[in-house]
């Protein structure tokens, strides 16, 4: 097995200067962002990678399992759980994921590689989540706006995740 590529900690983000993390990670796999010469990957593209034996987390000197990565997130956003498990759902179906923030929603989705727009935005949500109609026409919109499918992505209590295409329909 390859030795694992050295990340470090840094806030709510890890990053690395190697090269090799660019060339495999990035510009291979369309994991991350490359600013000035580091690779940054947010903290659930870093846990599925260090589960996956891909990356090491430094935090100063110490090296971090995956359980204090895993908590580390969670102490940084109470819904890491379920957005790590789709996260890993739509990666290990061959999907490249990356933040929708700015469209209000979890995840933005493509589907082969990073030379199209991405297709779908992904709101990932509790099974027991209560919200108002308003809440999906509002992410609907966004997604109709900027020619994207709206996806909500259900987590039950036994961690499956079903997903439904939420649209527009005219009469």
């Amino acid at each position: 097995m390859k030795e694992p590529i050295e990340f470090k900690l840094s806030g709510d983000r890890v990053f690395s200067e190697r090269e090799k993390a660019i060339n495999q990670l990035h510009n291979r796999r369309h994991f991350g962002e490359v600013i000035n010469g580091k690779l940054f990957l947010s903290l659930i593209e870093a846990a599925y990678l260090m589960e996956r034996g891909k990356i090491k987390v430094l935090d100063g000197d110490k090296e971090l399992s995956f359980e204090e990565l895993l908590e580390i997130g969670r102490k940084k956003d109470d819904q890491f759980d379920i957005k790590y498990l789709v996260y890993k759902d739509l990666r290990d179906r061959g999907y490249v994921v990356k933040s929708a923030l700015k469209f209000g929603s979890h995840f933005r989705v493509y589907r082969r590689g990073m030379d199209e727009h991405s297709q779908w935005l992904i709101w990932v949500v509790p099974e027991n989540l209560r919200f108002s109609p308003s809440d999906i026409t509002a992410r609907v919109r966004v997604a109709h706006g900027v020619r994207k499918n709206m996806v909500m992505a259900v987590v039950d209590e036994d961690n499956d995740v079903v997903y439904y295409k939420i649209e527009w329909v005219k009469f």
